[in-house]
């Protein structure tokens, strides 16, 4: 689709400077009539069909746009003023709100375009076609005197091949057709209505036609007509082409012609009206007959021939080189005025956004962009501020836009400026970022070098990455500013960093899953620890090794959370014996969120349940299997996000000090015998 946008601008655009071009053209032919000849008439036709069909327009600094062009305004940045601050600054990505699409009305245009087009391109062929085989229906054979009349006035225009002859009672006057093999086509009763000299020179003028290649034009204005059937002014060019072609090709033929042969070339033009008076109207046959106005300007012309002076046709020629190099360019971009500072920046192989110009006041900032998108058949392009802000904003429509793959241009409109880092980004359907550009003030931009965007270009590899990977590389870059901990406990440090860890995922769009889930088994007898830290600038995976080892607890990595559990004896054996083997569909079923707050074990098993029947598709869930003789008031403390429903029965077992075994058809949790 994004190509057939390009397409259809492009045909705009060309249709707009062709209808200038087209009123140029009969300014000129009103200004000069008395001193053009027929033949330069139809030659400043040329600029417009030229200019229908360049595909590219060439920018020149002499293109007449720069007289419709205006100045960009100058491109301001305004923003809240920011406190100077040594530290870096916390930052989060806005939350992407779905929204309904607006009505695309330039797809609307391009449909209704297409779809008129091709009726007009099906019902002229299929008319062509039916006239065509009417015509052969109703054929007479041509005699041997009239195809050797036609094979002199061949030799003598020069004609390299000769075309089928086709007389029918169906034709009702003298015309040409068909492109791979010519046809001429004459009345049944040609032969009787016009004197031999008179029959030679409607015969030269339908063979001059061919000579001149009229008929793969007409075929091309045809196409033309369909394309830009939405133009006016173009109708009536295509028409004044077609009036000044056929005077044209009666210069050509009367060419150093006397007197009489003129006379009579007018009493044939006059009998063609009066005798053959088509029946229809076709644009694929290419003939002598009209009517009206423009026969009268063919006879006049024929009438009073002037032999065109050199001067004149310098002058014609020279307003057709400039109207096809006035149609054809156009105006060289100017670089756009820049009061902003680009910042990082980070794509995918073949992806890119350039920013054109930003306008910014204190209610909207406004920017327009290039890009070029190769890694995705479609994507939304989106403006949106990185700020310390955790809560989410809604999208208004105009700051996305949803593009396909290829290039082009949007205008993005954010109507909340706020303190923060405005960026412009590549989005999936999904709210995924994968490719982005920062820009603002010299500050700002300079600020943005200090993210790392490295996640927006490994997100397409994101899947096949193993989940303790995904964890491992969110305590690498997850950094907290500052950490400061006086006599705490391991609880209270362990609350703090899972807090910390989502204010400080700026790498992950969706707030939802944003940091790591963190897991405290405590000693048993629980050991009391009294902690102090001052930490700056520290790696979350570094900050939970120190508080593990502060609390004499070890830190394990798993494929859905961190957990941080006792080294006293035994503790290792436990934590490294295999897990009970899962059957279908425990493993598929996973929960999105587990909170737990001094919650029984009960309440929490059944939570699990409820959600395994929501989430499995077949609604059928596990079966759990809760054997008496436990501690009946453990209350469990667990936190987890996107876990299996097997990892998060595993932890819960653990946390009540239970056994969790499977039979295959369901999940058993018996109490541990040290425990009974």
């Amino acid at each position: 689709m994004n190509t057939l946008s390009q397409l259809f601008d492009w045909l705009i655009a060309a249709s707009l400077r062709a209808s200038l071009l087209t009123l140029a053209t009969l300014l000129i032919q009103a200004a000069l009539h008395r001193h053009l000849g027929a033949r330069m008439r139809y030659a400043l036709w040329l600029p417009v069909l030229i200019v229908l069909l360049m595909p590219v327009l060439p920018q020149s600094q002499w293109s007449i746009e720069h007289v419709f062009q205006t100045p960009p305004p100058p491109a301001q940045i305004i923003h809240a003023p920011i406190a100077a601050s040594v530290e870096p600054t916390p930052v989060v990505f806005e939350a992407v709100v779905p929204l309904s699409e607006p009505i695309n009305w330039q797809r609307v245009f391009l449909m209704t375009w297409i779809s008129v087009s091709a009726a007009m391109l099906i019902l002229g062929s299929t008319s062509f076609m039916l006239t065509l085989r009417r015509f052969k229906e109703a054929r007479h054979p041509a005699s041997d005197e009239l195809l050797a009349t036609l094979a002199q006035i061949a030799a003598e225009v020069r004609l390299r091949h000769f075309p089928q002859v086709l007389i029918s009672s169906s034709v009702s006057s003298p015309a040409v057709t068909g492109l791979l093999r010519p046809t001429l086509l004459l009345p049944a009763q040609f032969a009787n209505e016009f004197t031999p000299a008179e029959a030679r020179l409607v015969l030269k003028h339908e063979l001059m036609h061919l000579k001149r290649g009229d008929l793969p034009l007409n075929a091309l204005m045809c196409v033309l007509m369909a394309l830009h059937w939405f133009n006016p002014l173009l109708w009536i060019a295509f028409f004044k082409i077609r009036a000044d072609r056929e005077a044209a090709c009666d210069a050509q033929v009367l060419h150093n012609a006397p007197n009489d042969r003129r006379v009579a070339y007018g009493h044939a033009l006059l009998k063609v009206e009066t005798t053959f008076c088509p029946r229809g109207f076709s644009l694929g046959f290419v003939g002598i007959f009209q009517r009206g106005a423009a026969l009268r300007s063919r006879i006049q012309s024929i009438a009073i021939h002037r032999k065109p002076h050199p001067i004149m046709k310098a002058i014609i020629t020279l307003c057709i080189l400039i109207m096809t190099f006035f149609g054809i360019t156009r105006a060289q971009r100017p670089e756009p005025v820049r009061d902003f500072t680009l910042g990082q920046y980070s794509f995918r192989n073949g992806d890119s956004i350039r920013i054109n110009a930003v306008q910014t006041t204190t209610e909207t900032i406004t920017v327009a962009v290039d890009y070029e998108l190769t890694s995705e058949e479609e994507a939304f392009i989106s403006i949106f501020i990185t700020s310390q802000n955790s809560g989410p904003t809604p999208v208004d429509p105009r700051q996305r836009t949803l593009v396909k793959k290829g290039k082009g241009s949007v205008v993005l409109v954010h109507p909340h400026p706020q303190r923060g880092l405005p960026h412009i980004s590549f989005y999936s359907k999904a709210g995924k970022s994968f490719g982005g550009i920062y820009f603002g003030t010299a500050a700002e931009a300079a600020e943005s070098e200090s993210l790392n965007l490295s996640y927006m270009t490994a997100s397409a590899h994101a899947k096949t990455e193993p989940a303790t990977s995904v964890i491992q590389t969110k305590l690498e870059k997850i950094i907290i500013p500052q950490l400061q901990f006086r006599d705490a406990t391991v609880e209270e440090c362990i609350e703090r960093l899972r807090s910390q860890s989502r204010n400080h995922d700026t790498a992950t769009v969706d707030p939802t899953k944003r940091g790591v889930s963190i897991l405290l088994r405590p000693s048993v007898p629980p050991v009391k620890t009294s902690i102090t830290l001052d930490l700056k600038n520290v790696p979350l995976g570094e900050a939970l090794r120190y508080v593990a080892e502060l609390a004499k607890l070890k830190m394990s990595i798993r494929s859905y959370a961190v957990t941080i559990e006792p080294t006293i004896p035994g503790s290792e054996a436990d934590s490294q014996k295999p897990k009970p083997a899962v059957e279908i569909p425990a493993d598929k079923i996973i929960l999105p969120s587990v909170e737990f707050r001094d919650s029984t074990l009960a309440d929490c098993l059944d939570f699990i349940r409820l959600k395994s029947r929501e989430l499995d598709p077949d609604k059928k869930g596990v079966n759990i299997i809760l054997k008496p003789g436990g501690v009946e008031k453990a209350h469990i403390f667990l936190s987890l996000k996107y876990v299996p429903v097997s990892e998060a029965l595993m932890e819960c077992a653990e946390l009540s000090k239970h056994q969790l075994t499977t039979d295959g058809q369901s999940f058993i949790l018996t109490p541990s015998t040290n425990n009974q």
